[in-house]
């Protein structure tokens, strides 16, 4: 118990030792701290202002892909990687007189395909030129393409146009004027035939079935005068008659078959060579010209539709849109105050450590002087 008393009270009197140490020489502390702090006033007075401005930039986009979104002009994260080594961001460059750099370029976490960039200068001015120049060389990475994409969209629209002028002039023409032939050609020209079959050719087979039917009729006459005249007449004249009803009946034989013949020709052009016109008729009306026509008010149609939905879609493709170069959204970011130095704080933190400094330096002046006492006793 004692012990502890003892030590409590050694450790009461090296408090006050301390103490008394620290008032013997207030002096040095608050010179010493005060000679920090002013230094610290001055070098905050007569260092120069950095300003700051900070811009979020929109990474450009160009076109859809087959999901409908939009295509980003380049990975946010690959912009950010090349201004950093253009703008010597990593590898920071020591200039003499600085006036303006780049002092950061990365992807905004919070915002998706956006890249925040900050630049320091030594007035908001050269700071915001600065900015601004880092977002125009943004801009001018890419124009290049976006511009081929432009053109290549417009040379797409024109042959487009191209082909819709084509199926108008061309297919659309030959189309009709297939089907102008048939009417008037093929189809007319089908019906002269019927027309010629049924009032013409069958007319003059009927008239030679007609003709052979009455010649028939004469040479069965002449047949049988030929026999009453050769029944009481001589041998001579029977034999005569005898080759001229032979004769006769030759020419009956030669009609009959003529007459068949002629019967069964009328029954092929009514029974085949009409039908089979009657039919390649229909066929023409019914199938060709049908599909003729289907194929000028569905198909081309249809297909004249379609280009102009792709021709609308290109337009679409590279209107503003749906195109558009990297751009800074909102305001640049510019503070009143400037960024560096941080008056306040450097002159706290100096006057903070002015005072450690010149405390530490009083303990170790009294440890000194304790030493050199212990010495001379």
């Amino acid at each position: 118990m004692q012990e502890n008393v003892q030590v409590y009270e050694e450790d009461i009197i090296d408090l006050r030792e301390l103490l008394k140490a620290l008032k013997k020489r207030k002096n040095i502390i608050a010179g010493i701290t005060g000679i920090i702090t002013l230094l610290a006033i001055f070098y905050v007075f007569l260092a120069q202002p950095i300003y700051e401005v900070k811009s979020n930039v929109m990474i450009g986009y160009m076109g859809l892909d087959k999901e409908k979104k939009r295509i980003d002009i380049a990975d946010p994260a690959v912009i950010a990687k090349r201004l950093n080594v253009v703008f010597n961001v990593e590898d920071e460059v020591k200039v003499e007189n600085f006036i303006s750099k780049v002092s950061s370029v990365e992807v905004n976490k919070k915002l998706e395909n956006f890249i925040t960039i900050r630049t320091e200068a030594i007035s908001n001015e050269e700071a915001l030129k600065k900015n601004k120049e880092v977002v125009k060389y943004t801009q001018d990475m890419y124009q290049s393409k976006i511009d081929r994409y432009i053109v290549n969209n417009n040379n797409a629209i024109k042959a487009k146009e191209i082909e819709i002028k084509k199926l108008e002039e061309l297919e659309t023409k030959n189309i009709k004027n297939q089907i102008e032939k048939l009417k008037i050609q093929s189809i007319v020209k089908i019906n002269e035939e019927i027309a010629f079959y049924k009032h013409v050719k069958l007319k003059t087979l009927e008239d030679k079935i007609s003709l052979h039917v009455e010649k028939l009729k004469e040479y069965t006459k002449s047949v049988k005068d030929i026999y009453i005249n050769s029944k009481n007449s001589d041998k001579t004249t029977v034999a005569i008659s005898s080759m001229q009803i032979v004769n006769y009946q030759n020419l009956i034989l030669n009609s009959q078959n003529r007459i068949e013949d002629l019967k069964v020709e009328i029954e092929l052009v009514k029974n085949q060579t009409i039908p089979n016109l009657k039919r390649d008729k229909n066929n023409l009306q019914n199938d060709t010209l049908r599909k003729l026509k289907y194929t000028l008010n569905v198909e081309l149609a249809y297909k004249k539709v379609k280009l102009l939905e792709e021709i609308e879609q290109l337009k679409y493709n590279k209107s503003e849109q749906n195109i558009q170069n990297s751009k800074v959204i909102g305001e640049f970011v510019i503070k009143d105050r400037p960024l560096k130095p941080k008056k306040a704080l450097v002159v706290v933190v100096a006057f903070i450590t002015g005072l450690m400094l010149s405390i530490f330096l009083a303990f170790f002046m009294e440890f000194i002087r304790n030493t050199k006492r212990r010495e001379d006793v």
